[in-house]
């Protein structure tokens, strides 16, 4: 499945430490344009990722409904870990320093991250 993700980096080429920002809803969705948070973080040299996994808004109701029944341990979740595991391997993030973070769902999928695959971060 192909996703919409949206990377803000700290002003280098190196690997850096990463914030997977998940948003919340889960039917919502982060959007192109000014995000503080992101800012904030790129300027204290973190790359920050937020991934539009599935059961997002605004890619139509097929999309939508992936997410039905996925929350926590299922799909939703692994298209978290994988957005971490493709900046991992395209050699932006620092595999050894890797947050999650977000509020509602995001808060959600934080705490099922760190249940679940603990190792990520």
């Amino acid at each position: 499945l192909e996703l919409v993700g949206y990377l803000t980096r700290a002003d280098t080429a190196a690997p850096t430490p990463l914030v997977l920002l998940v948003h919340g809803g889960p039917w919502h969705r982060d959007t192109w344009g000014f995000d503080g948070s992101a800012q904030w973080f790129a300027n204290r040299g973190y790359a920050t990722l937020q991934v539009n996994f599935r059961g997002s808004t605004g890619y139509g109701k097929s999309f939508l409904h992936k997410g039905d029944g996925e929350w926590g341990v299922g799909a939703m979740q692994h298209d978290l870990t994988d957005a971490v595991r493709w900046a991992v391997g395209e050699g932006i993030a620092d595999a050894a320093n890797v947050c999650v973070y977000g509020g509602s769902y995001g808060g959600y999928a934080c705490l099922a991250g760190l249940a679940f695959t603990p190792e990520l971060y």
